[in-house]
């Protein structure tokens, strides 16, 4: 199994290219933090990693479409299944190295927002304007690293749709167009069935709505009272429907993977 993660490794680093999402990943909030946003917005667009947000999400989405289309699009899943690796072992070892660059890109977009945001202060720690640049720049880390934790949980769905689309429709394109689609229009269309529960209640429960919310948890008491009062039951209970939808999502993701011709 290393060493099927290490091939996995060499192809997302030769042939995906994950080093060049990595960069972008880190200059990105550098110049967008020194260059284009005021000091007013400085606080919120750390929220963002400096604009770097998306490009993880999108590097995300490619990366988890390419690392499974691209074997059957070259012909490489044949020599690859021929060996000892069983179909499931490939599917973890893919999954694990998606997660794994998922990270990666995280830790560069931290680094790259953590240099832009002192490098502005230090560009406008002048006498006069050191009192507002503290203000506008100061950076609660604990909310921020949980804010980002849950985005990756809340990214877990995107990725199951993209591994479904990418192994039924045996296109990559078409993969991550809905992947980034999905990213997009998921609070759009959370919000639109909305309207909906109040035809019937139970639909408060679909994933994409339970998905919205754990993305944007917060854990605080106020969050914890809104989930409580929107859907009837505790934050533990929102985790459980969400974990037990993402896991059909990857065991059929599996399951079609399994039974695809080589």
């Amino acid at each position: 199994m290393f060493t099927l993660l290490k091939q996995e490794a060499m192809k997302a680093w030769k042939q995906n290219r994950v080093y060049i999402w990595a960069i972008i990943a880190f200059v990105l909030p550098i110049i967008t933090l020194t260059s284009f946003v005021p000091m007013a917005s400085q606080a919120s667009a750390y929220g963002s990693l400096g604009g770097s947000s998306i490009i993880i999400t999108i590097g995300m989405l490619v990366l988890t479409a390419l690392s499974f289309t691209q074997e059957f699009t070259f012909g490489t899943i044949r020599p690859l299944l021929s060996r000892q690796y069983s179909r499931l072992q490939i599917f973890l070892a893919k999954i694990i190295t998606v997660i794994v660059e998922y990270f990666l890109l995280i830790v560069f977009s931290l680094a790259g927002t953590a240099i832009g945001r002192l490098i502005y202060r230090a560009m406008h720690d002048g006498s006069t304007e050191k009192v507002y640049t503290t203000y506008y720049t100061s950076l609660d880390w604990k909310s921020f690293l949980f804010a980002l934790l849950m985005s990756f949980v809340g990214s877990l769905f995107l990725m199951a749709i993209v591994l479904l689309v990418s192994n039924i429709a045996k296109s990559s394109a078409a993969a991550i167009s809905l992947g980034i689609v999905m990213s997009v229009a998921t609070s759009i269309l959370s919000a639109v069935t909305s309207s909906l529960i109040q035809l019937w209640a139970p639909l408060k429960w679909n994933p994409l709505t339970v998905q919205n919310v754990v993305s944007y948890y917060s854990g605080t008491s106020d969050f914890n009272k809104s989930i409580q009062s929107y859907f009837g039951a505790g934050a533990w209970v929102l985790f459980v429907i969400y974990g037990a939808y993402v896991l059909v999502m990857y065991a059929l993701a599996y399951w079609i993977f399994n039974r695809r011709s080589v």
